[in-house]
């Protein structure tokens, strides 16, 4: 009887100790499931530098003579050149950007490119900009954690997280391109798909991978009414990189004067 009791006590012990190292298994599991999906620590890194390099567009005209914040973009060279989706400047005649430190700067237009949804603009900051660097989004995979940088509402700064969704992404047709936030004007037929949450102003920020890259813009969303299930689109970094050496290296392009084929 008491050779039995032993025996039952320590096959006790035993499914506890399972139990236990099953638990922590478990435990851990699920904290890695976030970190993999949002980048965990690994991308607090790539936000900050995302946030170094983002701005806001904004445009005076308010009611009472206010600035608005009109949208998002970002540095490209250290001597000003920031770039944003077209969409969000078009037609504007006056527009300012707002660095990451809070100061001010009246911006140019330099070109743009209506079909690519790409606008480039110069700059004088009064200090040492961060400019992020532009990947080659020819190396984007379906699955890799990115991160979205903006100034949605005109919070400047802000970062979503998510995955590229899809690559190489056919949306529409050039007649229909349109979205809940933003419009695709032309037949671009390689947009990033992610699911980072996109919202009202940040069109025109960074799509960032794990090393603070650029390796998209976002241009529009897709929500259809749905709550949370919003899908996200970015113009591939190296058609953005096309079109700001486009403007930058053409000798006719100048400050507050579009090159030829930029828009009306």
């Amino acid at each position: 009887m008491r050779t039995q009791q032993l025996l039952y006590g320590a096959a006790g012990v035993v499914i506890l100790i399972i139990l236990l190292l099953v638990g922590v298994g478990l435990s851990r599991g699920s904290d890695e499931a976030p970190r993999a999906r949002g980048g965990g620590e690994g991308f607090v890194g790539a936000v900050e530098k995302g946030q170094q390099g983002t701005v806001m567009i904004t445009v005076s005209g308010g009611p009472r003579g206010e600035t608005l914040p009109m949208g998002s973009g970002f540095v490209v060279s250290s001597d000003g050149l920031v770039v944003t989706a077209d969409h969000v400047t078009r037609g504007l005649p006056v527009v300012s950007v707002v660095f990451a430190d809070g100061s001010v700067a009246r911006a140019e237009l330099i070109g743009a490119d209506e079909t690519a949804d790409v606008a480039v603009y110069s700059t004088t900051p009064g200090k040492p900009l961060s400019p992020l660097v532009l990947a080659d989004s020819n190396q984007v995979k379906a699955g890799q954690p990115v991160v979205l940088i903006g100034a949605p509402y005109g919070l400047v700064g802000t970062a979503t997280s998510g995955i590229v969704s899809a690559i190489n992404r056919q949306i529409g047709d050039s007649s229909s391109n349109r979205f809940a936030n933003g419009a695709l004007s032309g037949p671009v037929t390689a947009y990033i798909q992610t699911d980072a949450p996109l919202t009202a102003g940040g069109s025109g920020g960074p799509l960032l991978n794990a090393a603070g890259q650029v390796i998209g813009m976002a241009s529009a969303r897709e929500s259809r009414g749905e709550p949370g299930a919003g899908l996200a689109f970015a113009i591939p970094s190296n058609l953005v990189k096309d079109v700001v050496d486009q403007y930058r290296n053409q000798p006719s392009a100048a400050p507050g004067r579009p090159a030829p084929s930029a828009r009306p």
